[in-house]
């Protein structure tokens, strides 16, 4: 599982997959996008404090090293899914979108519920499609919720003032984690950290899926 390399102040070479438009009928579809290298290029000045007395080593990071990892596509207007495995899968950014998991005929699925910001009549179509299709079972979490007192005060650590992305990391143990990155030069970036977040249950999901935005 690679979430233990997604602390604060590890630095990544990355260049993020584009965003698959489309038509914004609320279908759920399989990802597309190929994943593109992720890679370790050291640690900033700004880093956590279990990283200023453990070496990089220790966690199994060497420079250049590559994080293998499955993206699954952000469609905005749709919900895209991946299979999970054998890597964990990775997907952003993030604004009010749901990220879920689930199985469908023995198959474990992540899935990227693609919802627009300031478009309620997307919203609407995508989630309320997803909430009546998704088996029992079903789980979820909101990646940008997990951050909401903090992710300003990452920000302004940064002279000047960085502005958050927020990406969702699904493992595939089924965990779920909400990572900040910080853009930090032409296709690098600087990790604000991750943070492990609880699943929301099926009906508790629907429910919060099928409310008026």
């Amino acid at each position: 599982m690679i979430e233990k390399y997604f602390m604060l102040g590890v630095r990544f070479r990355w260049q993020k997959p584009a965003n698959v438009d489309g038509t914004r009928d609320g279908a759920i579809v399989d990802g597309i996008r190929p994943t593109s290298l992720l890679t370790y290029i050291g640690l900033g000045s700004i880093v956590a404090p279990s990283l200023m007395y453990t070496h990089v080593s220790a966690l199994g990071l060497q420079m250049n090293m590559p994080i293998q990892h499955k993206w699954l596509d952000y469609t905005p207007g749709r919900t895209a899914r991946v299979p999970i495995g054998p890597y964990d899968v990775l997907t952003g950014f993030m604004s009010g979108c749901i990220i879920s998991r689930w199985t469908d005929r023995g198959v474990n699925y992540v899935g990227h519920v693609g919802t627009v910001e300031s478009n309620p009549e997307v919203n609407r179509v995508v989630k309320r499609t997803f909430a009546f299709a998704m088996p029992k079972g079903t789980t979820g979490f909101s990646p940008l919720h997990a951050w909401v007192n903090e992710i300003g005060e990452l920000s302004r650590r940064f002279k000047p003032a960085k502005i958050p992305e927020i990406c969702a990391l699904v493992t595939t143990q089924g965990e779920f984690y909400s990572i900040v990155m910080f853009r930090d030069g032409l296709n690098e970036w600087y990790c604000g950290g991750a943070k492990r977040v609880d699943p929301i249950s099926h009906d508790t999901l629907k429910l919060q899926m099928l409310r008026n935005d």
